[in-house]
């Protein structure tokens, strides 16, 4: 039978899952699935064989793996995943809240987003103040959140319900994008393949900001479930040839400052709970 997958890359959006997805596929030792984001865990659009078989020719490899960034939010994925793949080791890429909620938003403005980015974020704080614990059942809607989903410290609690702390390591996208190599090393460690190899393009961005040429095009793939009903990666060539690399705006200074108001208690508590410092995450 073909083998399940030995690690997940859980989360989160937008932080980073995408190069490490990629520096993991180039590893000798590791097996990747070609398509990024199967989302079998968090949605209804497939069967177990299905999943096993995006795992097909993984026989030989020691660790086997898949990356759907959003596994983390939802619970009804990780009792899923708990189910299927008990053993399995979990990796959590976090990058800077406010960051991430600003790389969040112009991914959303390719879509559907119409309000500015202060707007935005500031009718979530309103929505869910920071000091009031989330309810992680809600909707898809509130767990993709640009500031929500930020709140690393309640969505990993939450995940050692379901698997032992130890099962989980979590990485920081600023430490990954300027300590690449021993980043990458203890990722290895941690999935149990030879830690000394580093792909060629290990560092290299693999999905910068970019704008879309047709906001059309992308929101009819999106409904139409482009990447699910099209041959193996046609909706993925299709996608990148709708994109232009093009750097988001710098974000306004004063909504950078009531962001990280917002996110320090969320950020403490983590600090406390990973047990090492995020100064990193104070500017």
């Amino acid at each position: 039978m073909t083998p399940l997958p030995t690690f997940l890359i859980v989360g989160v959006p937008k932080a980073g899952t995408t190069s490490l997805a990629a520096y993991l596929s180039a590893h000798p030792e590791v097996f990747m699935t070609a398509e990024k984001e199967l989302h079998y865990f968090d949605t209804d659009g497939h069967d177990e064989d299905w999943y096993r078989a995006q795992f097909a020719g993984s026989e030989a490899a020691r660790a086997v793996g898949e990356a759907t960034p959003t596994y983390l939010y939802r619970e009804r994925a990780l009792k899923r995943m708990a189910a299927l793949v008990p053993d399995a080791k979990l990796i959590v890429i976090m990058r800077n809240p406010v960051d991430r909620a600003y790389s969040h938003y112009w991914w959303s403005r390719a879509i559907d987003e119409r309000r500015d980015f202060a707007t935005a974020v500031r009718e979530e704080m309103a929505e869910a103040p920071s000091d009031v614990p989330l309810n992680w059942d809600g909707s898809p809607r509130r767990q993709s959140t640009y500031t929500v989903a930020g709140r690393y410290h309640e969505v990993l609690v939450r995940l050692t319900e379901h698997y032992p702390r130890d099962a989980v390591l979590t990485v920081l996208f600023e430490d990954l994008r300027n300590d690449t190599a021993r980043t990458y090393a203890e990722v290895c460690r941690f999935v149990g393949v030879d830690d000394d190899v580093e792909p060629e393009h290990l560092g290299s961005v693999l999905n910068p900001a970019y704008r879309v040429r047709s906001a059309s095009l992308r929101r009819a793939m999106i409904r139409h479930k482009a990447w699910k009903k099209l041959p193996a990666g046609l909706a993925q060539r299709i996608d990148r040839a709708n994109r232009t690399t093009s750097p988001y705006p710098k974000m306004d200074q004063a909504i950078r400052a009531e962001l990280l108001a917002w996110f320090a208690p969320a950020n403490d508590a983590l600090a406390d709970w990973l047990g090492r410092d995020l100064d990193v995450w104070r500017r």
